[in-house]
Protein backbone atom coordinates (compact mmCIF):
# COMPACT_ATOMS: atom_id res chain seq x y z
CA UNK A 1 0.00 0.00 0.00
CA UNK A 2 3.06 2.44 0.54
CA UNK A 3 3.62 2.30 -3.11
CA UNK A 4 0.50 3.34 -4.45
CA UNK A 5 -0.28 6.91 -5.37
CA UNK A 6 -3.20 8.91 -3.88
CA UNK A 7 -6.03 8.85 -5.78
CA UNK A 8 -7.92 6.35 -7.92
CA UNK A 9 -7.31 2.87 -6.60
CA UNK A 10 -7.28 -0.47 -8.63
CA UNK A 11 -10.35 -2.58 -8.22
CA UNK A 12 -9.04 -5.42 -6.15
CA UNK A 13 -7.35 -3.01 -3.65
CA UNK A 14 -9.88 -0.93 -3.63
CA UNK A 15 -12.86 -2.56 -2.58
CA UNK A 16 -10.69 -4.69 0.00
CA UNK A 17 -10.02 -0.88 1.85
CA UNK A 18 -13.59 -0.49 1.53
CA UNK A 19 -14.33 -3.70 3.84
CA UNK A 20 -11.74 -2.20 6.20
CA UNK A 21 -12.36 1.37 6.67
CA UNK A 22 -15.02 3.54 6.45
CA UNK A 23 -15.52 5.28 3.05
CA UNK A 24 -16.21 8.99 2.28
CA UNK A 25 -18.91 9.42 -0.44
CA UNK A 26 -21.04 11.80 -2.20
CA UNK A 27 -24.70 10.83 -3.34
CA UNK A 28 -26.32 12.94 -5.76
CA UNK A 29 -30.31 12.69 -6.02
CA UNK A 30 -31.12 14.32 -9.38
CA UNK A 31 -34.98 15.68 -9.43
CA UNK A 32 -37.22 16.94 -11.12
CA UNK A 33 -41.47 18.26 -11.23
CA UNK A 34 -42.85 17.39 -13.77
CA UNK A 35 -47.09 18.13 -13.85
CA UNK A 36 -46.46 18.83 -10.17
CA UNK A 37 -44.53 15.25 -9.85
CA UNK A 38 -41.75 14.44 -8.26
CA UNK A 39 -39.33 12.52 -10.67
CA UNK A 40 -36.06 10.96 -10.02
CA UNK A 41 -32.75 10.02 -12.63
CA UNK A 42 -31.65 7.16 -11.59
CA UNK A 43 -28.92 4.94 -13.87
CA UNK A 44 -28.23 0.91 -14.04
CA UNK A 45 -24.94 -0.28 -13.27
CA UNK A 46 -23.40 -2.92 -15.50
CA UNK A 47 -24.12 -6.34 -14.99
CA UNK A 48 -20.11 -7.04 -13.63
CA UNK A 49 -20.61 -4.19 -11.02
CA UNK A 50 -18.78 -5.36 -7.90
CA UNK A 51 -21.38 -4.31 -5.48
CA UNK A 52 -24.54 -3.90 -7.23
CA UNK A 53 -24.63 -5.56 -10.64
CA UNK A 54 -27.59 -4.34 -12.84
CA UNK A 55 -28.89 -2.77 -10.18
CA UNK A 56 -30.48 0.90 -10.40
CA UNK A 57 -28.62 3.82 -8.82
CA UNK A 58 -28.05 7.81 -7.68
CA UNK A 59 -24.87 9.11 -8.83
CA UNK A 60 -22.22 9.03 -6.15
CA UNK A 61 -18.60 8.99 -5.70
CA UNK A 62 -15.88 8.06 -3.56
CA UNK A 63 -14.33 11.10 -2.52
CA UNK A 64 -10.25 10.57 -3.74
CA UNK A 65 -7.51 11.71 -1.51
CA UNK A 66 -6.29 13.91 -4.06
CA UNK A 67 -10.23 15.73 -4.26
CA UNK A 68 -11.15 19.06 -3.83
CA UNK A 69 -15.20 19.16 -3.45
CA UNK A 70 -15.85 20.71 -6.76
CA UNK A 71 -13.71 17.85 -8.33
CA UNK A 72 -15.66 15.76 -6.80
CA UNK A 73 -19.09 16.97 -8.14
CA UNK A 74 -17.61 17.87 -11.78
CA UNK A 75 -16.63 13.85 -12.47
CA UNK A 76 -20.05 13.39 -11.10
CA UNK A 77 -21.65 15.73 -13.40
CA UNK A 78 -19.01 14.46 -16.07
CA UNK A 79 -18.92 10.75 -15.48
CA UNK A 80 -22.19 9.94 -13.91
CA UNK A 81 -24.95 12.44 -15.10
CA UNK A 82 -23.45 12.79 -19.00
CA UNK A 83 -23.22 16.53 -18.51
CA UNK A 84 -26.91 17.24 -18.15
CA UNK A 85 -27.86 20.64 -16.89
CA UNK A 86 -28.40 20.97 -13.72
CA UNK A 87 -28.85 22.72 -10.91
CA UNK A 88 -26.56 23.62 -8.15
CA UNK A 89 -26.32 20.90 -5.35
CA UNK A 90 -28.97 21.32 -2.39
CA UNK A 91 -26.99 19.64 0.53
CA UNK A 92 -29.49 17.17 2.63
CA UNK A 93 -27.67 14.98 5.53
CA UNK A 94 -25.02 13.07 6.05
CA UNK A 95 -25.41 9.43 6.50
CA UNK A 96 -23.51 6.68 8.23
CA UNK A 97 -25.03 3.33 6.43
CA UNK A 98 -23.49 0.34 5.14
CA UNK A 99 -23.67 -0.14 0.95
CA UNK A 100 -22.62 -3.14 0.20
CA UNK A 101 -19.25 -2.52 -0.17
CA UNK A 102 -18.84 -1.28 3.12
CA UNK A 103 -19.62 1.04 5.47
CA UNK A 104 -19.96 4.79 3.75
CA UNK A 105 -19.92 8.09 5.37
CA UNK A 106 -22.40 9.88 2.30
CA UNK A 107 -22.81 13.29 2.31
CA UNK A 108 -26.42 13.86 0.52
CA UNK A 109 -27.21 16.38 -2.26
CA UNK A 110 -30.37 16.71 -3.88
CA UNK A 111 -30.33 18.84 -7.60
CA UNK A 112 -32.57 19.21 -10.26
CA UNK A 113 -32.70 18.25 -13.65
CA UNK A 114 -32.69 21.41 -15.99
CA UNK A 115 -31.99 19.22 -19.26
CA UNK A 116 -32.74 16.23 -21.02
CA UNK A 117 -30.58 13.60 -19.72
CA UNK A 118 -28.10 11.50 -21.93
CA UNK A 119 -28.22 8.86 -19.34
CA UNK A 120 -30.85 6.54 -17.46
CA UNK A 121 -34.40 6.90 -17.38
CA UNK A 122 -37.03 8.97 -14.53
CA UNK A 123 -39.52 7.02 -12.47
CA UNK A 124 -41.84 8.77 -9.89
CA UNK A 125 -40.76 9.47 -7.03
CA UNK A 126 -43.88 7.78 -4.81
CA UNK A 127 -43.26 4.48 -6.55
CA UNK A 128 -39.63 3.71 -6.64
CA UNK A 129 -38.35 0.59 -8.56
CA UNK A 130 -37.81 -2.69 -6.99
CA UNK A 131 -34.55 -3.21 -8.72
CA UNK A 132 -33.26 -0.35 -6.62
CA UNK A 133 -29.90 -0.65 -4.98
CA UNK A 134 -31.42 -1.15 -1.39
CA UNK A 135 -28.89 1.09 0.59
CA UNK A 136 -29.64 4.31 -1.47
CA UNK A 137 -33.01 4.31 0.36
CA UNK A 138 -31.10 4.99 3.37
CA UNK A 139 -31.22 8.32 1.74
CA UNK A 140 -32.97 8.72 -1.06
CA UNK A 141 -36.50 9.61 0.64
CA UNK A 142 -34.72 12.65 2.86
CA UNK A 143 -33.65 13.65 -0.36
CA UNK A 144 -37.11 13.99 -2.11
CA UNK A 145 -38.81 15.17 0.92
CA UNK A 146 -36.18 18.29 0.72
CA UNK A 147 -37.04 18.76 -2.84
CA UNK A 148 -40.41 18.80 -2.09
CA UNK A 149 -40.13 21.27 0.72
CA UNK A 150 -38.44 23.95 -1.64
CA UNK A 151 -40.61 23.45 -3.98
CA UNK A 152 -43.94 23.75 -1.86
Amino acid sequence: LQKLEPGFLPLPIFLQVTRLTTTAIIEFVPLRMREGKVEILLTRRSADDPAWPSLLHTPGTVIRATDTLESAFSRLQTEELEGVDVSLPVFVKNVLHHSGRGLESSQVFWLEVLGEPKAGDFYPADDLPADLAASQMDFIPAAIDAYRNRHN
